[in-house]
């Protein structure tokens, strides 16, 4: 059984951590002082970035008001987090509840310090601009760092590369807004389907990767071999998310165990060239633990890769890991 092999291999170091978070507590004040999130080079960008980012998708959440997402930014730059990954989409429409805006409200005066990067679900020219005009508006700023086509590998939301690729779609649209200085840098973000990034490598225009990679997904979708390995010699800046696994579903089914909060993490810092872990934080205290364990992270050894390795496929063979993210896989 899985939980007897985490049990034989691995010292629970991180579960009293992960059941401060589950509980909502704050760290004492000397240990969140003593956070310093490190800095990395996001690929041929040249941008540096805090290697932990706030992954802004629970902001949607009516509960998380303006102020606590404010709460949350200037906590993160005091801890040296500077990067929040959202998305238009990102909303609570019942509710009334959009991330964009709270978090644009939120930085008011902090934007210059913020490296914000959101995304494009629309495949056309027209699409895509008017989400643009749309996100810039709502984070109050004249420009995005990075700009996404957001799950490129959904084939229903891409389904015509050709007219995504072209001067009509959405990376015309992309390569139109970083030409005016209305975005830094064209993205491209994904779940599924590792093989169909190569076609986006193939235009030369892609900047910046954000990808599913966790020690379980290594051995199902493993963008780490499939697209990263080329993305590293083409210079482009990698991203990570679904680190802890990603957001539950109602039942919680691929959310990693407790004991492996703190190897989840190292796992995604010791990937080469990775500079940046996008992990949802829905409250400050998640934001403090987050930011403590990453910098006092060191790369896994060895022998540590191999038995997470170990136990993360024998997890990668239970059916609620076997297609977390979607198909397909290749």
């Amino acid at each position: 059984m899985l939980d007897s092999m985490s049990r034989r291999t691995f010292v629970r170091t991180a579960s009293g951590a992960v059941a401060g978070l589950a509980t909502g507590m704050m760290l004492s004040a000397p240990a969140a002082r003593a956070a310093a999130v490190p800095q990395a080079t996001l690929g041929r960008t040249g941008a540096m970035v805090s290697r932990l980012g706030i992954g802004a998708s629970p902001f949607r959440r009516a509960s998380i008001t303006i102020d606590d997402v404010s709460a949350m930014l200037h906590r993160g730059l005091e801890l040296g987090v500077t990067y929040i990954d959202s998305a238009p989409e990102y909303a609570d429409v019942k509710n009334n509840s959009y991330v964009e805006p709270k978090i644009g409200e939120a930085m008011k005066g902090i934007r210059d310090k913020l490296f914000i990067v959101t995304k494009t679900e629309e495949q056309t020219y027209e699409g895509t601009w008017r989400l643009l005009r749309q996100s810039l508006k709502d984070f109050q700023t004249d420009y995005l760092d990075v700009v996404h086509l957001h799950n490129f590998g959904q084939e229903s939301r891409f389904p015509d590369l050709g007219l995504v690729f072209s001067d009509g779609g959405a990376l015309g649209a992309l390569r139109e807004a970083k030409k005016q200085g209305v975005i830094r840098f064209i993205g491209a973000s994904g779940h599924l389907y590792p093989s169909r990034f190569h076609a986006a490598f193939d235009t030369g225009e892609i900047d910046v990767l954000m990808n599913a990679v966790n020690f379980v997904v290594q051995h199902t979708y493993d963008f780490e071999n499939k697209v990263w390995a080329r993305a590293r010699q083409e210079n482009v800046g990698l991203v990570a998310m679904k680190v802890l696994g990603g957001a539950p579903n109602s039942q919680d089914k691929y959310i990693m165990p407790e004991d492996f909060y703190e190897r989840a993490i190292r796992y995604a810092l010791t990937i080469p060239n990775m500079a940046c872990a996008v992990i949802g934080v829905k409250n400050i205290a998640e934001l403090e633990q987050l930011a403590q364990t990453i910098a006092g992270a060191t790369p896994l050894t060895g022998e540590e890769s191999l038995e997470l390795a170990k136990v993360g496929l024998d997890m990668a063979n239970l059916p609620q890991w076997r297609t977390p993210y979607g198909t397909p896989l290749v």
